[in-house]
């Protein structure tokens, strides 16, 4: 088991990275995210903080919005 900090995407700061661990929220939600590269085991970087967050997936930029019906669940690199 780790003993890795875990915390959602969204209250990354600035500059942070983290890799996705887990979704809380349904399969419909979790499917989704996985199509737009939020998958499982994926290193990401918060490259500015808000509603919607834009998270860096290596060179590829992503425009994310928090929702509270599914929660992306990620631990500091």
């Amino acid at each position: 088991m780790s003993t890795a900090l875990q915390l959602t995407l969204e209250s990354l700061a600035d500059g942070e990275a983290a890799r996705i661990v887990d979704y809380c929220g349904d399969c419909e939600c979790a499917n989704r995210l996985s199509e737009i590269g939020l998958r499982i085991g994926v290193n990401v970087r918060m490259v500015k903080q808000g509603c919607p967050c834009i998270v860096a997936i290596g060179e590829q930029r992503l425009c994310y919005r928090p929702h509270d019906d599914c929660t992306v669940i990620v631990e500091l690199n």
